[in-house]
């Protein structure tokens, strides 16, 4: 069983995308050094796991499995032989404190280490909202409120983005030195001075990885997301399910086709900015006092203005403009796909919304037609090995019963007792 677990728990739009890509990218690497990425190749995994420790109800309309996902990784974990394992997820965040402890307590035995990525919560608003709009959200950006109840999307809120608030519930019954807060750099020294806290924090040894990964989660500019922010309000619930929210309106709409086109920063209100520079000044201070580890500055975490403007601010124009070449982008995407094309069955009989799915999900399908023809054709030589162990094996009979039958005068059939009298007549 191995030794520390360090867990990754959030907080969301704090460079979490970029620190899993170059875990996930690195793990074998990471493994010859003795530390576990749990689940690195199954990142769905990890989601489940944290609905499973909130017990989100969304999970009885999943597959069974999904409900066990957490105790899976806890059996990956202590089956890891090695120093240390890391497991990361951002919406392990919005955890209560008694579902903590719940969850904490199935790693008894393990030092557990709690990390918190945390950024500039003024410019956490903004990109609060955009992942909300991802999942059909309708409300302007002037009057969203973290704190609202948002149902399902609860966890996209202060709950999850305020570091102070997610060390007290992760860390709260563990010693301060095992409550890590890494802070996303204002101004960087180098490159990658962001996951050299993190991996400060996580006594990770970055010698030999490779941390140029290429995944990264970009955001839109402010008159994308007022265009999506609409195209929400016309949709009018019609894209009602979370799966198709997250294919149709997050990556395809989002960020293949809106995402490219601009990345104008987003501002956010007067009112905003005081709110934000308020719980900052107190997260700050509540963490100040804490004595937990602090990799980087808590005065990263101040609130700073953006030299941008806010959504209202775009004009029709400009709206209208972003939209046409969207929907000339959109039509380019099913041409290329080869699908909805003029005449085709499906075509006539699919909505375009499916339509898109499968255009979307088309490399995903051919990907795996591909590992399961590699599957068949390794089956299909085991099958071939075994026809011709059982070939040979019946060859070896056959040279048995050619050996025994003329000394034993027998009528063809073979027991124990001709073994035997041969071994003891013949041998």
């Amino acid at each position: 069983m191995t030794k520390r677990l360090y867990m990754h728990v959030g907080a969301p739009k704090s460079g979490t995308t970029y620190l899993q890509a170059i875990l996930e990218g690195n793990a074998k690497a990471l493994a010859s050094k003795g530390v576990l990425v749990v689940a690195a190749d199954r990142r769905l995994e990890r989601v489940h796991a944290a609905m499973a420790i909130r017990e989100d109800s969304r999970l009885a309309k999943l597959p069974p499995e999904a409900a066990q996902a957490w105790d899976r990784l806890v059996a990956e974990i202590k089956a890891w032989p090695g120093d240390s394992a890391v497991c990361s997820y951002e919406l392990f965040a919005a955890a209560s404190a008694e579902k903590v402890a719940r969850a904490l307590a199935q790693l008894d035995g393990i030092e557990v280490h709690v990390v918190i990525t945390a950024r500039d919560l003024a410019r956490a608003m903004p990109s609060a909202w955009q992942e909300r709009l991802k999942f059909a959200l309708t409300e302007p950006l002037v009057s969203f409120a973290p704190d609202q109840t948002m149902g399902a999307r609860a966890q996209w809120g202060w709950r999850t983005m305020d570091p102070a608030g997610v060390a007290q519930r992760w860390g709260g019954s563990l010693p301060p030195r095992q409550v890590h807060i890494v802070t996303m750099p204002k101004q960087p020294a180098s490159q990658h001075e962001f996951w050299e806290r993190f991996a400060d924090a996580c006594a990770i040894d970055s010698q030999g990885l490779e941390l140029d990964q290429v995944r990264v989660n970009e955001s839109m500019g402010v008159v994308e997301a007022e265009l999506l922010r609409r195209v929400n309000q016309t949709l009018a619930g019609r894209i009602a399910t979370s799966r198709d929210q997250s294919v149709l309106l997050r990556d395809l709409f989002a960020h293949e086709i809106l995402v490219p086109q601009g990345s104008e920063p987003i501002a956010i209100s007067p009112e905003q900015y005081d709110e934000a520079t308020e719980r900052a000044n107190q997260a700050i201070a509540e963490l100040s006092e804490s004595g937990v580890n602090v990799h980087g500055d808590l005065d990263d975490l101040r609130a700073t203005r953006v030299a941008g403007r806010t959504p209202d601010e775009v004009s029709d124009s400009e709206l209208l403009e972003v939209a046409l070449e969207s929907i000339s982008r959109l039509l380019l995407r099913v041409k290329d796909s080869s699908v909805g094309m003029p005449g085709a069955t499906e075509a006539t009989s699919a909505s375009v919304p499916r339509r898109l799915v499968r255009a979307l999900s088309a490399p995903v399908v051919e990907a795996k037609r591909r590992r399961l023809e590699k599957r068949v054709e390794g089956l299909e030589e085991l099958i071939h090995q075994r026809r011709l162990l059982e070939q040979r094996v019946a060859e070896l009979s056959d040279l048995v019963a050619e050996l025994l039958m003329p000394a034993l005068g027998s009528d063809g059939s073979i027991t124990g007792e001709d073994l035997e009298s041969y071994r003891r007549d013949s041998l």
